[in-house]
């Protein structure tokens, strides 16, 4: 009489357990690349996005642009960045107010008001292109090669996975207008859970005479911003 109720306790763990078994898949574990993917997708549609570029191991009397800070429209037709632009201009370094609206930039530089500026007289990257879907940050993201997955590391209240892989010189050259273009660069970028791209870290001969890292960091994915030509 009391083996009845037994095996009914047995059949009905045998079902739960199954039932455990069956509702518990999960979706397969997404590859670096389509982590890369979405994280290029996330950036190209995030309208705009705040950028703040820092830098270790520049020659201090090297020309060239060693940080920026500011807010960008992510726009293919017209990208545009509004900030600060730190960097070395024949030997003196300055830190310089920057309006850049598509293939136009003007510059508070030693100006009380902007002025239109050509920074390609500087062999300086115009900022508003680091927001361009295509050929701007974004675009690095499927240049990796051998993408491979890493730990994970804290970032404030978040926390990112890692992942690695090479760029190709000349397409860091394009963006930064440093570097000869030849070779290729180390790579490290930082995802959050919704793959959106924090951070990207690039070591790599961007002067003579040995490896710089630059280090980008993106924030306020889709914050409203405004940003008009002076």
């Amino acid at each position: 009489m009391r083996r009845r109720p037994v095996l009914a306790l047995l059949a009905a763990a045998t079902l739960l357990v199954a039932g455990c078994d069956g509702g518990g898949d999960e979706a397969p574990a997404k590859s670096p690349t389509q982590r890369l993917e979405a994280a290029r997708a996330a950036l190209a549609s995030a309208g705009s996005v705040a950028l703040d570029l820092a830098s270790t191991d520049v020659p201090a009397t090297e020309n060239g642009v060693s940080a920026a800070k500011g807010q960008g429209v992510v726009d293919a037709a017209e990208p545009k960045f509004e900030g600060t632009i730190t960097g070395t201009v024949r030997g003196v370094a300055a830190t310089v107010d920057v309006i850049a609206v598509g293939e136009d930039a003007y510059l508070k530089l030693f100006t009380p008001d902007f002025e239109k500026f050509d920074l390609s007289t500087l062999n300086a990257p115009n900022p508003a292109g680091f927001f361009d879907p295509a050929d701007g940050i974004a675009g690095l993201l499927p240049q990796t090669g051998s993408p491979k997955a890493g730990g994970q590391v804290r970032a404030g209240k978040e926390v990112l996975t890692q992942i690695s892989g090479t760029l190709p010189a000349q397409r860091v050259s394009d963006l930064f207008h440093l570097g000869d273009g030849t070779g290729t660069y180390r790579v490290t970028f930082g995802l959050t859970d919704a793959d959106q791209l924090r951070t990207a870290t690039l070591v790599g001969p961007f002067f003579e005479g040995g490896d710089s890292t630059y280090t980008l960091t993106l924030t306020d994915y889709g914050k409203p911003v405004e940003i008009t030509r002076p």
